[in-house]
């Protein structure tokens, strides 16, 4: 069974403490268990990740509604060193990955009323976008009408890598003053765009799987909130390409 190609969850899967049975407390002669060490269930990561959903959310929409785009910068840095960080650190708990989405939120939220601002609309397509592509995904999975293997995963993750560097050069050339074509509306932007959205959406799907493989473990119940973090950082990404790539369709 594949681990996943999401940093966080993959690190998550390899931790021996992550992936232990919760241990129960000795006390005097006897072995008593408690409470904050019983197993995750699948409730635990429902409630973790729709409680992180819902800090995500409301971070955008007060991003928008108080007029705070202006912290979008330094949440993009501080939200991408606290995301590097878990997925290299793990570490369980409601307070990590609830920061993470009051960050994201914010750029969540100035992301789509600059692209709004430029395509009408778009902002609320990608959203619907984003809830289709989980709700699919998240089907296929359940119904296990799409397998997860190590190919496709292989696969996944060289695009990625392909992607950032083709950010990177992109980047580059911007400072040098050429235009690559790649983020212009034009046939590569599509074509960069949809490879973008393909590989997140596989993500997810593999995002699943992992979930599945931590379930199974009988890990403590407070790394739901590390599972939390991985699928909205996933959607968080799908969220940002759709936003992108619809905002190119708006434009012809």
């Amino acid at each position: 069974m594949p681990a996943s190609s999401n940093p966080a969850i993959r690190h998550l899967l390899t931790l021996d403490g992550a992936v232990a049975p919760a241990a129960p407390v000795r006390s005097g002669g006897g072995v008593r268990p408690v409470a904050p060490d019983r197993p995750v269930t699948l409730d635990d990561i429902v409630v973790a990740t729709v409680s992180t959903f819902v800090v995500l959310v409301a971070s955008a929409v007060l991003t928008v509604v108080l007029g705070l785009g202006f912290l979008a910068l330094p949440a993009l840095l501080a939200g991408a060193g606290l995301g590097i960080f878990l997925a290299v650190r793990p570490r369980p708990g409601a307070v990590p990955a609830l920061s993470f989405a009051a960050l994201q939120g914010i750029v969540l939220g100035e992301a789509t009323r600059f692209f709004d601002g430029l395509s009408p609309g778009v902002g609320t397509l990608a959203v619907v976008g984003t809830g289709c592509i989980f709700a699919g995904t998240l089907a296929a999975y359940a119904t296990r009408r799409v397998r997860i293997g190590a190919k496709g995963t292989r696969w996944a993750v060289g695009t990625v890598l392909g992607l950032v560097v083709l950010f990177l050069a992109d980047v580059v050339a911007a400072w040098c003053g050429v235009d690559l074509g790649l983020r212009d509306g034009g046939v590569w932007s599509f074509v960069i765009g949809g490879v973008a959205v393909a590989a997140a959406s596989f993500f997810l799907l593999v995002d699943f799987e992992s979930a599945n493989r931590f379930l199974r473990s009988g890990a403590s119940y407070r790394w739901a909130w590390y599972v939390a973090f991985a699928l909205v950082m996933t959607l968080v990404w799908l969220y940002l390409e759709l936003l992108r790539l619809l905002s190119y369709v708006k434009w012809w």
